[in-house]
């Protein structure tokens, strides 16, 4: 059984049409809205709030400086859905720098349409085939002697 079964959110099984409602995630930063992003057709749809704390570095030698940090806060939303060949597709709604006290407000909507992507990134069929291989043949490197 799936994560999503055992808590209890498993919609009906139903034929995907032009027009079929979808769920979609609304998203506002202190009261104002700022997408809709969803997928149609099979795909993903995220949202994430990432906040980063990384040792600042020397820009000439690049070593991390003592004592010294960067830190990065942001709101993510993207996914990813397929392009009619099949091909995946990486779709970005929101990349926004957040500050400290912002309220940020995700209402799950179903929705016939959602907000087209910013962004659209096409993978590359043989990059992503080059990616797999190479991940294959370090597990196989790992596991060989296991």
């Amino acid at each position: 059984m799936s994560p999503a079964a055992e808590a209890g959110f498993v919609r009906q099984q139903r034929s995907l049409h032009n027009g079929v409602d979808m769920i979609a995630f609304e998203i506002s930063i202190d009261g104002q809205k700022k997408c809709t992003a969803g997928v149609a057709d099979l795909g993903v749809a995220s949202v994430m709030a990432n906040w980063i704390r990384r040792a600042s570095r020397d820009p000439a030698s690049g070593q991390p400086i003592p004592g010294r940090f960067e830190e990065e806060l942001t709101l993510d939303v993207g996914g990813l859905a397929h392009d009619p060949d099949g091909a995946a597709v990486h779709i970005n709604w929101l990349r926004q720098p957040l500050q400290l006290g912002q309220q940020i407000t995700l209402a799950i909507v179903e929705t016939e349409k959602a907000d087209p992507p910013r962004a659209r990134e096409r993978e590359d069929p043989t990059g992503a085939a080059r990616r797999k291989r190479e991940y294959y043949e370090r597990l196989k490197r790992e596991y060989d002697d296991a």
